[in-house]
């Protein structure tokens, strides 16, 4: 991986970070805090923080990690559904563009550390 390649990862990682803190304080600034579906993010937005967290500190190894993420963003995206807070606005908007941009980095975090070199070819 070149040293381009590895900015990328971090960079992209430090977002998913910064995205997943604020899916975990989310609740407290929509007063929503009480019902079940803070919970969900919660949970998913530490996790995301882990994974994130994980893959800025190495970015070279785990392109698993951000494939994971990207999954947490599809869920964090039909959460709305999932949980039944479609009728909330800020809420519902703001776990569709955390769920976009958490899916689309993770997306970004896997395939470029997913690559692998290709070997020289040998002379003979």
């Amino acid at each position: 991986m070149t040293s381009r390649e590895i900015s990328a990862v971090k960079t992209s990682a430090v977002i998913n970070l910064l995205a997943g803190i604020w899916l975990f304080l989310s609740p407290w600034v929509y007063k929503a805090y009480m019902p079940h579906s803070a919970w969900n993010s919660w949970i998913v937005g530490a996790l995301i923080v882990i994974f994130a967290a994980i893959r800025v500190s190495n970015p070279l190894t785990a392109p698993g990690l951000s494939l994971i993420n990207f999954f947490l963003g599809i869920w964090t995206f039909a959460s709305p559904w999932i949980y039944s807070y479609t009728s909330s606005t800020g809420r519902f908007v703001n776990s569709l563009i955390i769920g976009v941009i958490v899916l689309v980095l993770g997306a970004i975090g896997w395939t470029i550390g997913h690559r692998t070199p290709h070997p020289p070819q040998a002379t003979t």
